[in-house]
């Protein structure tokens, strides 16, 4: 019998740390995540640049419609960019340094008067 509880000890405390390990590496394995606070999908603007920003998090390289971006400490960025006039497409991709892809596609309107 004491082997058994023995047994049955060993394996709770391999369980509880293989958990405890999948946890704290889940920011490593999902990847990066993207927040695209602004613009909101289908917004329409009437005056030109227009500012995109947002939080990501857990990346190495972050481009906006293909144009290297930076970040601060806390993961946030503003990043100002020209619209042409009619329908615009901004695309923001993060990479991190595992090579998880991720992106945000949000379609725009630059309406002309």
């Amino acid at each position: 019998m004491r082997v058994a509880h023995k047994k049955a000890v060993l394996i709770l405390m391999l369980s509880v740390i293989f958990v405890y390990g999948i946890f704290q590496a889940r920011d490593y394995l999902i990847g990066p995540r993207i927040l695209l606070e602004s613009p909101e999908e289908g917004q329409i603007f009437k005056e030109n640049p227009i500012e995109v920003s947002g939080k990501i998090n857990d990346v190495s390289r972050v481009t906006l419609d293909g144009r290297l971006i930076f970040t601060n400490e806390a993961g946030e960025f503003k990043e100002k960019t020209l619209l042409a006039p009619g329908v615009n497409v901004i695309e923001l991709k993060a990479e991190d340094k595992f090579g998880h892809k991720t992106s945000v596609i949000r379609t725009v309107l630059m309406k002309v008067e």
